[in-house]
């Protein structure tokens, strides 16, 4: 019995040796990051609407060619603090989508939902654009993120289209990969490791072989999915994955339009659609839906193309597919002007610039009111100095002797 203990005590220890050299050996090498953006555990699930582990602060090192700056709110969403009930005057817009709204490998204020809210303020009193994005997301998840969403009370969704969001729907969800994950980081052993492993080199790496793996194993089912509906030639597979996608866009209609909530369509075209017009068949596919469906739709193939820039500067190039800050920068300019010119913002933006324009016209006239009484009371001062300038001088009393 003694032996089996010592044993086991040495086994034990030669794995705990072997994972601390395993950590400096990675950290030296940098092959892994150190700590990374996490979604919710079970408990922050039912707590909070969004998706992600709230109030995180870190730099996202996966690619080290490409860090950034990443900050979760206490509401589980990317970027800076929303409060949980609307405040009065506010517009709020929730906008979902995958990787390209979340923001791969660009900052916090960079993000398309960011760049956005910046546009829109500039224009428009008063808005905040909360960043539903998730990576890997589809719009089986993009529903499911809408309705958590709506307990923030949004006067619009936005819904962004990428182009390999009709291939994805091929593969496992993962929406339900992350609920296999919450369950089990949420229970005894991981429960009680989770908050050390998490932030080791390891575990990180461990994470980054798993997901390569997977992303492989998923890669003959839905790359030429992807590259055939982006060329033109959809097979039945694609022609099945379009009906699910446009059967899930009208249930999310639907289900806003019950709540008198607009729905709007974004598709970012992918760097091969900007430079190739062989490849913009999945683009215009999904403005044709999004037109029959009789959504307010925004096709960003326009704009990034009409640039003029090399797809190196619109995206991440030659290190990522994701779009560049100046990309996110483009595409956020165009879509605040479809708001504002003739989409569902265009109505209540105007009346809100005009009340502020006319709260502007309030205080100048106010402010020229006090200017002109300020301007009397000089005036009237001065006529009476002047006056008093003009009178004769008083003579002394002559002294009546007795």
């Amino acid at each position: 019995m003694r032996q089996v203990l010592v044993r086991c005590i040495a086994v034990a220890g030669g794995l705990l040796a072997g994972l601390v050299a395993a950590e400096g050996l990675l950290r030296a090498l940098g092959a892994a990051p150190t700590n990374g953006v996490t979604t919710v555990t079970e408990k922050e699930f039912w707590s909070v609407p969004g998706i992600l582990s709230p109030r995180q602060r870190l730099i996202d090192r996966r690619d080290p060619r490409l860090p950034y700056r990443v900050t979760t709110n206490s509401l589980g969403y990317r970027g800076s603090e929303v409060a949980a009930r609307k405040p009065p005057g506010e517009l709020r817009i929730l906008f979902t989508g995958d990787s390209f709204v979340y923001g791969d490998f660009v900052n916090d204020d960079q993000t398309l939902p960011a760049q956005l809210e910046r546009r829109l303020n500039a224009r428009c009193a008063n808005v905040r654009v909360v960043n539903a994005g998730l990576g890997d997301a589809t719009i089986v998840e993009e529903a499911q993120l809408i309705d958590r969403g709506l307990r923030l009370s949004p006067d619009l969704v936005v819904l962004l289209f990428g182009e390999n969001d009709i291939a994805d729907l091929n593969r496992p969800s993962t929406w339900e990969r992350l609920a296999t994950n919450r369950r089990a980081k949420s229970h005894f052993p991981l429960a009680t490791l989770y908050p050390l492993l998490r932030r080791t080199a390891v575990w990180n790496f461990a994470l980054a072989v798993r997901a390569t793996w997977r992303a492989r194993a998923q890669a003959g089912e839905t790359t030429g999915a992807s590259m055939l509906t982006a060329a033109g030639s959809a097979d039945s597979l694609t022609r099945a994955l379009r009906e699910s996608y446009r059967r899930a866009l009208l249930a999310v209609r639907d289900t806003l339009a019950r709540r008198g909530i607009p729905l709007v369509l974004v598709a970012y075209p992918s760097h091969m659609a900007v430079t190739h017009e062989a490849m913009r068949d999945q683009i215009a596919w999904v403005i044709r839906t999004g037109a029959a469906a009789n959504l307010f739709e925004v096709n960003l193939l326009a704009p990034l193309a009409a640039s003029g820039l090399p797809t190196d500067t619109l995206y991440l190039l030659p290190y990522d597919g994701h779009p560049s800050p100046r990309g996110y920068e483009i595409a956020a300019a165009y879509v605040a002007d479809q708001l504002l010119a003739a989409g569902p913002l265009a109505a209540s933006c105007h009346i809100r610039a005009l009340g502020r324009a006319r709260g502007s016209e309030d205080g100048i006239d106010e402010r020229r009111q006090r200017g002109s009484m300020r301007e009397d009371e000089q005036r009237a001062d001065d006529e009476h100095n002047q006056h008093d300038r003009q009178q004769p001088p008083l003579l002394p009393h002559a002294h009546k002797g007795p």
